[in-house]
């Protein structure tokens, strides 16, 4: 069988496992990737640039060319209109094709995915079994037999839906990742991804994890690991290959289990001893975790603060760790030269100047090397949305845009020379660590407010750059490599051949 995957802007480790699933049983696969530059659904969209620098006349005419048997996506909420704008046009030029929807936007809302005619099938919760079965139902053709994890369409029209198994238990039966689906896109050899284990202990309001545990109708374990042999075998594999100078592990907490942590690190530092960025907790995190990653080589990690209010924290995103906690997590990685990047979320349901204010003087004290501000996303089936109703920030009408891939509420919608206080503050604590120590206590809301967007923009735009190349941050880097890589390439096409190649 043809497969074709289709990716929208990132590299996606639930292609690269349903990729090496369907190479080891023998069928065709072809990725298919649009950066969607000037609109990835994380940074704000420039319509014209989008536009210029579109490669979706390329893609409709590899898949002609192709003509594969199916065309699968993984969607995530902010992606998942675009997704549909390009499953729409597959159907179109493919319609024998048939089109495979999963991902956690998917899992959250699967009546609202399946009613779009164009898509056949939609996986919910995890797909390698049903993937494979998937497979296997569109070669017979004609079975209307119920497939696990999966709802489609028979020939009446009917949706068949299957039974929700447990979690797959031994990660180690799985294939290791086909990234080397990505060398035609990413750069193997400057950013690895991988993932060690699934599953998160904890149980944030904003995030899908708190449903998506529960989504089985078999009891299984929601934590799961690869042994530290399987993940070793993998690195190896690839450090031979491609000679990889970075590895990113996309665990949710992968200093987690702390016993296979110490056995893993050990194996690591001599059989594959590549620099690598990790997501850690700082419930979880002590001085004895940081002399092994450190030694191992570690020198990156990346952790949620989402909000510094305790009482906040605690009470509107399920959050249990206190300030000391940060304040010490912060101390012993500055004291171990490990990177710190802090995710901090801006514009949260009834967020005052108040909660802002203990932000940033807590960051003057405490100042992470980078601080990562997100905007608030609400996503469909998440907790968080029953606090946007307290606030009357959410209502039905909004709640169902929520559901079909819109944000009336995230930053992108908004505009960024806005005197809204969240926006003021989104540029203090995204600019704060670049600012000189003695001038920290300087940057007040007051002040802000007054500087011009014409000038916050470029100090705005300094800061990043100047922060990433301070402190050599793998993401950013491969943002903007990537962005160069394309743009060159459509620009390259357009000026010399007067079409995109």
């Amino acid at each position: 069988m043809k497969i074709v995957f289709a990716s929208i802007a990132y590299e996606s480790l639930a292609i690269s496992i349903l990729s090496a699933i369907a190479k080891k049983d023998g069928h065709s696969v072809k990725l298919l990737h649009t950066p969607t530059l000037f609109k990835d659904g994380l940074t704000r969209e420039f319509r014209r640039l989008s536009k210029l620098f579109s490669n979706d006349k390329e893609l409709f005419k590899k898949i002609k060319a192709y003509q594969p048997d199916l065309i699968a996506f993984s969607v995530v909420t902010f992606d998942y209109k675009r997704a549909l704008h390009y499953a729409k046009n597959f159907k179109k030029i493919c319609p024998k094709a048939k089109i495979v929807f999963g991902g956690i936007h998917v899992t959250s809302c699967p009546e609202v995915v399946i009613a779009n005619d164009f898509i056949d099938y939609i996986v919910i919760g995890e797909g390698e079994i049903a993937f494979s079965e998937i497979i296997k139902h569109i070669e017979k053709n004609d079975s209307c037999e119920p497939i696990v994890n999966t709802w489609y369409k028979a020939k009446n029209n009917t949706i068949i839906k299957g039974k929700q198994i447990g979690f797959i238990q031994d990660l180690d039966s799985l294939p290791h990742f086909d990234n080397e689906i990505w060398k035609d896109v990413f750069p193997i050899k400057s950013y690895y991804l991988t993932m060690t284990s699934r599953g998160c202990p904890y149980d944030c309001s904003y995030c899908f994890n708190h449903y998506f545990r529960e989504i089985p109708e078999e009891k299984s374990n929601y934590i799961r690991r690869r042994s530290v042999e399987h993940v070793i075998e993998e690195l190896i594999f690839y450090k031979r290959k491609y000679k990889i100078k970075l590895i990113e592990f996309w665990d949710d907490v992968f200093i987690l289990d702390k016993k296979w942590l110490k056995n893993f690190l050990e194996v690591y530092k001599k059989e594959v001893a590549i620099p690598f960025k990790c997501y850690i907790h700082v419930n979880l995190f002590d001085e004895d975790i940081a002399i092994r990653l450190k030694d191992a080589g570690c020198k990156w990690v990346d952790f949620g603060i989402q909000h510094i209010n305790e009482e906040y924290r605690k009470n509107y995103l399920n959050r249990h760790e206190s300030n000391d906690n940060i304040a010490n997590t912060l101390k012993i990685l500055k004291k171990h030269k490990i990177i710190s990047f802090a995710d901090y979320i801006v514009g949260m349901p009834g967020d005052t100047i108040a909660h802002y204010e203990e932000a940033r003087l807590f960051f003057i004290e405490n100042t992470p090397d980078i601080i990562e501000p997100y905007w608030m996303t609400y996503h469909p089936k998440t907790e968080i949305i029953k606090k946007g109703f307290e606030h009357k920030v959410l209502n039905d009408e909004k709640l169902d845009l929520i559901n079909h891939g819109y944000n009336p509420h995230s930053y992108f919608e908004m505009s960024p020379a806005s005197n809204d206080f969240h926006n003021e503050y989104y540029f203090i604590l995204k600019v704060l660590p670049a600012v000189p120590v003695f001038l920290r206590k300087k940057m007040t809301y007051k002040l802000v407010k007054k500087i011009p967007y014409f000038i916050k923009l470029p100090i705005f735009i300094y800061s990043i750059f100047y922060l990433a190349v301070k402190h050599r941050s793998p993401r950013i880097k491969l943002f903007i490599t990537l962005y160069l890589k394309q743009m060159m390439w459509i620009l390259k096409s357009r000026l010399f051949w007067g079409k995109q190649i």
